[in-house]
């Protein structure tokens, strides 16, 4: 537990089972430091709540040691357990304000002051007005800690005068964190006031980040009065970091009413920014009003930025609409950037009618850059299907750089071929660039399997070119398993390309048996 949950906890006076002491320090455990020893005794009675015991151990402590390090903390206790055992007010107050001023530098000195300020109010409001005057010293001359411990009690008190007091605190200080704190406890005082004050917050308050922690307490409510402010701020002249926050706010309402007010900014707003928030915070709107308004977006926006926004809200929901507004997208959207967001939402989107629209796009043509996404999206997809239409494209496709993309979108996610399925593969290849991905995906596979398919090619191909770039694949493997048939082929190959490039394959893998054999190489042709 942190030290600030602890003194929260002493604010509310809240009994703990288990408190520590100075946060987490504790005395070392030495045979010699008896007041050490005393203290961790005592203290055991504080965590098993034997709240008698433990104000006589810590008074027995203080009276033995008067100068250990310990009195302090000792002496907060005693109080602490005069409180629990029920001791009238005005004694525990007494005690707290003792100790206080005692020990004005203890680390338990913000804890009394904020304990004397709780009970403070408790025996001002039974009629003990004198404490009002000491609780009010402390509130408007201490410290930031006790200011905010001070909150926490009155908020626990929940009256229309501690609201005064919160409110009056706000007014008055300048400081950035209480302020924040503040405005979120005001939305705790289920009141007209408490909520009057935040409307003004949000509205006017010079400071953006208080203002802001206003827009945030005031959307928590989710009402109709809440709404409205939060559209109030929206349509004011307002900072445009202001407004970005009242439309996030909005969304996280998760209201269905707000939709067309968002969707109306998002298509109206001349600031493009605004325009693109308001179409972000649709996304956190889970209704069907959200996924309209979304979709009016994307038909209706000018600004690709906006549109590309609301693309991020569609979410992964493939009903029909939904895909052939994307498909329109990516067959006749004239920016490339929306073009791909929206191929790739497809891609999100599970289902055969999803994959159906990606395979539709692969056969259109329209654009290579286009089509070499469009399989890349085939394959994240994933699904049955996926490897039909990648193994397609790789085969009979015309345009060789489609082709060769497919390959490369093969060996992505549940679509991935083996070095077995791929040394197949490149037997039906047409095209001397898409069988050189192959082996290229051959070789980055690595291992035995690799090695293997790819001597088993060398066996049966006779293209000089199509040999040499499997001798180069070979070296790619980085696998000792290669060098035997590289030193095979540099002895033995009728082709001087090719045994030139198991010479440089031999070096790329770069092995020490691959050294040797470059070695063993050079010392046969000097002799």
């Amino acid at each position: 537990m942190n030290t600030r949950t602890f003194r929260l906890a002493i604010v509310l006076g809240v009994c703990l089972a288990a408190l520590p002491v100075r946060g987490t320090v504790l005395p070392p455990e030495n045979p010699q430091e008896k007041d050490a020893v005393a203290y961790k005794q005592a203290y055991s009675l504080v965590l098993e709540e034997k709240w008698e015991n433990a104000r006589m151990a810590m008074e027995k402590l203080a009276v033995d040691f008067p100068a250990s390090a310990w009195v302090d903390d000792a002496r907060f206790w005693k109080c602490y357990s005069l409180e629990k055992l029920g001791q009238s007010m005005e004694t525990v107050f007494k005690c707290y304000k003792e100790f206080a001023e005692a020990y004005p530098k203890s680390d338990w000195a913000d804890d009394a002051r904020s304990n004397m300020i709780r009970i403070g109010h408790e025996l001002a409001k039974a009629g003990k007005a004198e404490y009002e005057a000491v609780v009010k010293s402390f509130e408007e001359n201490g410290n930031e800690e006790v200011k905010l411990a001070a909150l926490y009690a009155l908020e626990n008190i929940g009256d229309g005068e501690a609201l005064k007091t919160v409110i009056d605190l706000f007014d008055k200080s300048k400081d950035e964190k209480l302020r924040s704190r503040i405005v979120f406890m005001l939305q705790d005082f289920e009141s007209p006031e408490a909520f009057a004050k935040l409307r003004a917050v949000a509205l006017n308050d010079p400071d953006p980040k208080v203002q802001k922690s206003a827009l945030f307490a005031i959307a928590e409510r989710e009402d109709a009065e809440s709404l409205q402010v939060l559209k109030e701020v929206l349509k004011s002249k307002s900072d445009p970091e202001i407004r970005k926050t009242a439309l996030f706010a909005l969304g996280e309402t998760d209201d269905p009413s707000i939709v067309p007010f968002l969707t109306d900014v998002a298509l109206t707003d001349p600031d493009a920014e605004m325009a693109r928030t308001a179409a972000f915070a649709l996304e956190s709107v889970d209704s069907k009003e959200a996924r309209a308004g979304v979709l009016r977006i994307l038909k209706e926006a000018k600004d690709p930025e906006v549109r590309k926004a609301a693309l991020f809200s569609l979410g992964e929901n493939g009903d029909p609409e939904t895909l052939f507004l994307l498909k329109e997208i990516v067959l006749g959207e004239a920016d490339k950037d929306l073009t791909r967001a929206a191929l790739f939402q497809i891609a999100e989107i599970d289902g055969p009618g999803s994959l159906a629209v990606l395979k539709e796009v692969v056969a259109s043509g329209k654009d290579k850059q286009l089509g070499r996404d469009a399989l890349f999206a085939v394959a994240e997809h994933g699904g049955e299907g996926v490897r039909d239409i990648l193994l397609d494209a790789a085969l009979n496709n015309p345009d060789e750089e489609i082709a060769e993309a497919a390959v490369f979108a093969l060996m992505d996610g549940e679509a991935k071929l083996g070095p077995e399925a791929l040394f197949d593969l490149v037997a039906k290849a047409r095209s001397p660039r898409v069988r050189r991905a192959i082996l290229i995906n051959i070789a980055d596979e690595g291992g035995a399997g690799s090695v293997k398919a790819l001597t088993g090619l060398l066996k049966v191909e006779k293209d000089p070119e199509a040999r040499r770039m499997a001798v180069f694949a070979l070296g790619r493997t980085k696998s000792d398993e290669a060098v035997a048939v590289l030193i095979d082929l540099l002895r033995n190959d009728k082709d001087l390309k090719v045994r030139t490039a198991a010479v440089q394959a031999l070096g790329e893998i770069g092995t020490p048996k691959a050294k040797a054999a470059l070695v063993e190489t050079l010392e046969r042709k000097e002799d």
